[in-house]
């Protein structure tokens, strides 16, 4: 019998962004086959992307310098500037978050999965595919949303709120926030879902589809955050017997397109990652699963993030970082650098790689003390990114832990540091806490008074991202916003 179902995916979406879990959605599709929810995990961008604002500009790896938006104030948007400082109220009451809608979106469309992948036709060995890939893409939403929107995982915090935890396509069903514990819970329970996949590694065509290895690489980042290093290490160990996900060497990258600039005359080099679109980089080789940091506007490094590479061997650096990057946004004093990687510089690496697997592994055994271990796994990555290979070493364990987040750093700039800067704020180690403070002018709601300065500093109450009023008022109070 036919059977009509509510749908939302990619370029089907058919609902506002605004009052995205509380609005019904307004067509109907029919779905009868295994092939059609098929489709739904085979599109790709659906899934892939994080519109995340706060990755992009709430980390110290991101800096706006006074002179730099004294002069040039059109090259960074008021919605930028909100998330920069930190602001509760000014972030709380943009029009809509994307990273809330994107994230539920893909949550929508597992559900609707989930739903009916039981009750239509199709081969068994498809249909129990789908639906491990429906419980990976729920889970992974839920933990990225979870490390934003709530606070850092820790045993004092577990009876904290946690997310509106959505089950399922029903528009009636509660709103209420979980606890964070209850969240945690509950990505556990899909992932052993998840692992009923019977595709053992990756699949270099469809990156984007959950395996046995994949779901390893997530659950090695999941244990070093929660503290669980010997699990980390194991998963670890899991993921990097994968045959088809393989670091690529950076001084195999070939230069790409030049850009001239005149008044005055500048050339801005870019490496050949710069024009690779999605047809090329969902394909990243380093990549387990396909995610990617999206970035509407554009990534300025810091000082100190620039400065914690070797210049002149770091083939990251040397690739990455447009030194007058800012000319493509018509900054010509002072020289502003711009971090790039694929599509013209706007999306970056989120999902796991090969990259993080070797450091999550690196990371836990330094913790556990194994230096000599901890080193190794870290230089298998870096001599796959230095012209002149300079092996890391260290003394001890606290220099190992040093050395690890250093190069953890250097490797995942933007994508990974709030979650980092979150969990290290939270974990039994007294040496690693990130302090992140912005020199930079007084920020309202109506504007920013280049005549006051004013110092920010990151507390732990704003570690936790404001969640988006239209979403709290569309659900008839169901949805707390975060205490602050």
């Amino acid at each position: 019998m036919k059977k009509t179902v509510w749908i939302i995916a990619g370029a089907m979406t058919l609902v506002s962004c605004k009052k995205y879990l509380a609005e019904e959605p307004n067509k109907e599709v029919s779905i009868q086959t295994v092939s059609q929810l098929e489709a739904l995990v085979d599109n790709a961008p659906l899934f892939a992307y994080e519109n995340n604002q706060t990755a992009c500009f709430s980390s110290d790896d991101y800096e706006i310098t006074k002179e730099a938006y004294k002069l040039n104030p059109g090259a960074f948007s008021a919605n930028t500037l909100q998330y920069y400082v930190f602001s509760k109220d000014g972030v709380a009451d943009m029009a809509s978050d994307d990273f809330w809608t994107g994230e539920y979106k893909k949550i929508f469309t597992a559900n609707l999965i989930l739903k009916n992948i039981d009750k239509v036709s199709g081969d068994d060995a498809t249909r129990a595919r789908v639906k491990a890939d429906a419980y990976f893409i729920r889970a992974m939403s839920y933990w990225a949303m979870a490390n934003f929107y709530c606070a850092p995982y820790s045993a004092k915090n577990l009876n904290e709120l946690g997310l509106p935890l959505k089950k399922t396509i029903e528009y009636t069903e509660s709103l209420k926030r979980a606890t964070l514990k209850e969240t945690y819970d509950f990505i556990l329970s899909d992932i052993a879902e998840a692992e009923k996949v019977t595709y053992e590694d990756v699949d270099p065509r469809r990156a984007w589809r959950v395996s046995k290895k994949a779901i390893a690489a997530f659950k090695s980042r999941y244990y070093l955050f929660i503290g669980d290093y010997a699990k980390a290490v194991e998963q670890a160990d899991l993921a990097l017997g994968s045959n088809s996900v393989k670091l690529v060497d950076f001084n195999t990258i070939k230069a790409g397109i030049t850009r001239n600039f005149s008044n005055p005359a500048a050339t801005l080099q870019y490496c050949e990652l710069y024009t690779w679109n999605s047809t090329l980089f969902l394909f990243w080789q380093e990549m387990y699963y396909s995610r990617f940091t999206q970035n509407r506007s554009w990534y300025a490094p810091s000082a100190a993030l620039m400065n914690s590479y070797d210049a002149g061997n770091d083939m990251r650096y040397k690739l990455l970082f447009i030194q007058n990057g800012g000319r493509e946004f018509s900054i010509v004093t002072p020289m502003t650098a711009r971090y790039i990687h694929f599509n013209t510089g706007y999306y970056i690496p989120a999902g796991f790689t090969r990259g993080e697997v070797l450091l999550n592994k690196a990371e836990a055994l330094a913790r556990l003390g194994d230096v000599a271990g901890a080193m190794e796994a870290a230089n298998l990555l870096r001599v796959k990114r230095m012209s002149t290979y300079v092996p890391l070493a260290a003394n001890g364990k606290d220099e190992a832990i040093r050395q690890v987040l250093a190069e953890r750093r250097r490797e995942f700039p933007f994508s990974m540091r709030w979650y980092d800067i979150r969990r290290l704020s939270v974990n039994d180690y007294t040496g690693d806490e990130i302090t992140v403070t912005r020199d930079f002018y007084n920020v309202t709601a109506t504007g920013t008074d280049v005549n006051t300065p004013k110092t920010y500093t990151l507390d732990s109450k704003r570690m936790l991202v404001p969640i988006n009023t239209v979403e709290i008022n569309s659900s008839n109070g169901q949805i707390a916003q975060n205490p602050y």
